[in-house]
């Protein structure tokens, strides 16, 4: 690709990005109203005002039902649709500060909805070696066999899962024999491009402190390495909180004050991960034509 042109399927992504936030704030703010209404009903009956079995207040519960899935589904999207435009972006900064071509394939490799050709997705890292191999090996025995103990769907179970993690898939070649092949979907090509970056705190795989990043930013302008930064630390940040929500939630003992304060701020914080992210992506956008100079 050439500059303008990734110049211009940024823009596309960060005016498309900017839709689908929009729509996920207007989906949250309507099951926010309806939740409300739904909490005032539910006070009345308990007041002894109204009946349960009133259509309207089953009307209620039936919206309130469908927009908490719609707000879900809504924002997960535009999660999915930003980290795209960040791993575009993050490709497309290290182009330009190493010199190497973008291919067109590479843009569209974190796309959501959209499926890859055969060969394009030779420009997705390559799976560790060695768990291909540990696949191949668990596919081949994974046919019962003769005194098969009652392990061996768990073991099917945890290869499945392992190839899942990988972005892998088990299927049956022609002939019937099991075989491992690189997964095409989104979802896969994430965890591929990804890791553990996606799989643990949802998040692009963003050039860490240090090496990688320094190198990226040492011809950088002040200003533009001060942005670049700045935004960096802040998607770090609300992306860790969701660690640390986690080890709240699997406390057993009752949460003291303290914790529960921190609990709301972590949530409060990572709530505002995909508008960070969109902030990061919109900060390299901005910042690739210092880079390239």
């Amino acid at each position: 690709m050439t500059p303008p042109e990734i110049d211009e399927a940024l823009s596309a992504l960060a005016r498309c990005s900017a839709v689908l936030l929009k729509e996920s704030e207007a989906e949250q703010q309507r099951m926010e109203e309806l939740n409300e209404l739904s909490e005032t009903s539910i006070e009345q009956r308990a007041e002894g005002q109204g009946s349960p079995y009133d259509a309207e207040c089953a009307l209620l519960s039936v919206r309130l039902r469908l927009a908490i899935r719609c707000a879900k589904a809504h924002r997960d999207a535009a999660h999915e649709f930003v980290c795209w435009w960040v791993d575009a972006a993050v490709t497309a900064w290290k182009s330009a500060v190493h010199g190497t071509p973008m291919p067109y394939a590479r843009l569209g490799a974190a796309a959501p909805d959209t499926l890859m050709l055969d060969d394009d997705l030779a420009v997705l890292p390559g799976v560790d070696e060695q768990t291909r191999k540990l696949l191949e090996l668990g596919s081949f025995l994974g046919a019962p066999q003769p005194g098969t103990g009652p392990g061996h769907d768990d073991d099917l179970a945890a290869m499945a899962d392992l190839a899942a993690r990988s972005g892998l898939s088990i299927r049956q070649n022609g002939t019937g024999a099991a075989e491992v092949v690189d997964d095409g979907f989104p979802e896969a090509r994430r965890r591929r491009l990804w890791g553990d970056y996606w799989l643990e705190l949802g998040i692009p795989a963003l050039p860490g402190p240090g090496g990688e990043l320094d190198a990226l930013l040492v011809h950088a302008p002040s200003e533009t390495a001060d942005r670049l930064l700045k935004a960096s630390r802040a998607v770090v940040s609300a992306a860790m909180a969701r660690l640390r929500l986690s080890e709240l939630e699997d406390t057993e003992a009752p949460w003291t004050p303290a914790e529960v304060d921190e609990y709301d701020q972590l949530s409060s914080q990572h709530d505002r991960l995909t508008h960070l992210l969109a902030d990061y992506a919109q900060a390299v956008t901005e910042s690739l034509p210092d880079m390239r100079a």
